[in-house]
């Protein structure tokens, strides 16, 4: 076996890049394998012997194999300390752990609405319902409620009112970022827009993002996105 964990992913999905941000961030050791999901990788038996829910990201470290990106990243600040992504004080993780416990009923219906009206259609031929501004709409109450109490009414720099980004950070950022695909402009929520565009020009945040802005870059964007990917 080897000592270096191996970590699987595909660099489109937005949990993948969150991970993947934290291994570059943290500079823990890894071998990266990227699981091609057009051709169906993540099926096989190899991998799903990795990954039970056939999904991406998971690891493999030295034989301790672990699914669910949250899961992840909490498994990598703690064996490798990176307390600088993950306080030390309990009130301060409570928080933390809030905000990814809500993630997968509240951010998530963001990462819906993008597969929904946009990579359903586009990538995969599949017809967009009809109520798509009734979606929207849900979809705006989900940042609004970002800004007002994750981000204090957009007074606080990172999630939480944390002084560094953490975890969080890295896992609201890329399903945020998605809405770039949608030409989404953030305008009204100017607190939010502030912190996706602080967090998305940080270097290692372009980095996991090189082929999803590839594959952007050349449609019509607005002039806040356009500043970002470029």
């Amino acid at each position: 076996m080897s000592n270096t964990l191996t970590f699987y992913y595909n660099p489109i999905s937005m949990p993948s890049r969150a991970v993947l941000t934290l291994l570059t961030l943290g500079n823990v050791p890894h071998t990266a394998k990227i699981v091609d999901l057009q051709k169906q990788e993540n099926l096989t038996p190899e991998y799903t012997a990795i990954n039970p829910c056939q999904s991406v990201p998971a690891i493999d470290d030295d034989g301790f194999k672990l699914f669910e990106s949250h899961a992840i990243l909490r498994y990598i600040v703690n064996k490798y300390q990176l307390h600088d992504f993950y306080p030390k004080d309990p009130q301060e993780i409570a928080k933390i752990e809030c905000y990814l416990d809500w993630h997968h009923t509240g951010t998530k219906i963001v990462s819906k609405f993008i597969f929904t009206y946009i990579i359903g259609p586009k990538m995969m031929n599949r017809p967009a319902p009809p109520d798509q501004d009734a979606q929207e709409k849900e979809m705006e109450s989900i940042l609004q409620f970002i800004e007002y109490v994750f981000l204090g009414q957009g007074k606080f720099k990172y999630l939480q009112n944390q002084p560094k980004m953490t975890i969080a950070d890295l896992s609201l950022i890329f399903e945020l970022q998605a809405l770039f695909a949608f030409n989404y402009s953030f305008d009204k929520f100017p607190g939010l827009k502030n912190y996706v565009q602080h967090m998305s020009q940080l270097p290692q945040i372009k980095q996991a993002n090189q082929m999803f802005y590839g594959m952007i870059k050349n449609a019509p964007l607005n002039d806040f996105i356009k500043g970002l990917v470029q």
